[in-house]
């Protein structure tokens, strides 16, 4: 059997390719009939070969990779877990912003003001949440803001975003994003937290009608 998963691993029989047949199985490794069978079994049991009766005994496809904890994330979980997040997030970014973040949250807004189409703002959009998680200096925030915003590289994330845009929409989403990063310039915690939780409950009312 161990002999036989190894071949099987290695790729000597294509998938969907039969094997040999238990008598020439047995002759090769030099086993009875019903070692061999035993063998298979097992190898059937892990799903690794097919038997088929009165045609024998094929190799089967590998199962699907079980999906990520991201890519089991749904679009709707991750805004709610935005709306826990990133409030007290830009909060933190308000205390520990330096010089350089303040620049970089500058840089992101001249990126969504000229963006002239919907792939590009949504890129400054994530560049600019990922600049608030980074003037936090908190890597354990980083890396969680970064998790969920992986969520947002998905085509249903996009699908969803794209059926709820419209000029208007977006003049506003920019138009919150102004507000935000003036808050963290003007060292003021309320408005930091109000304005990014009024911004994401407005994402979450047109991208799930919430």
């Amino acid at each position: 059997m161990q002999a036989l998963h190894r071949d099987l691993q290695d790729g000597r029989w294509r998938h969907g390719e039969k094997l040999p047949t238990e008598r020439e199985l047995g002759a090769r490794h030099g086993v009875a009939r019903n070692t061999v069978r035993r063998a298979l079994d097992t190898l059937e049991q892990q799903g690794l070969i097919q038997r088929q009766v009165g045609r024998g005994t094929f190799r089967t496809a590998p199962p699907a990779p079980a999906p990520s904890e991201e890519e089991a994330l749904s679009p709707a979980d991750v805004v709610e877990c935005r709306l826990i997040l990133e409030p007290d997030m830009i909060a933190l970014a308000v205390a520990r912003a330096a010089a350089a973040d303040l620049a970089r949250l500058e840089e992101c807004l001249r990126g969504t003001d000229a963006a002239a189409d919907l792939p590009t703002f949504e890129h400054w959009d994530a560049a600019l949440h990922d600049a608030l998680a980074l003037a936090t200096h908190n890597r354990a925030v980083i890396a969680m803001s970064r998790s969920l915003a992986r969520v947002r590289e998905r085509t249903d994330w996009g699908q969803l975003k794209a059926r709820g845009n419209t000029p208007e929409r977006r003049a506003t989403l920019q138009a919150q994003h102004h507000a935000m990063v003036e808050a963290v310039r003007r060292r003021d915690q309320d408005a930091a937290r109000s304005t990014m939780r009024a911004h994401i409950r407005f994402v979450q009312t047109y991208m799930f009608g919430e």
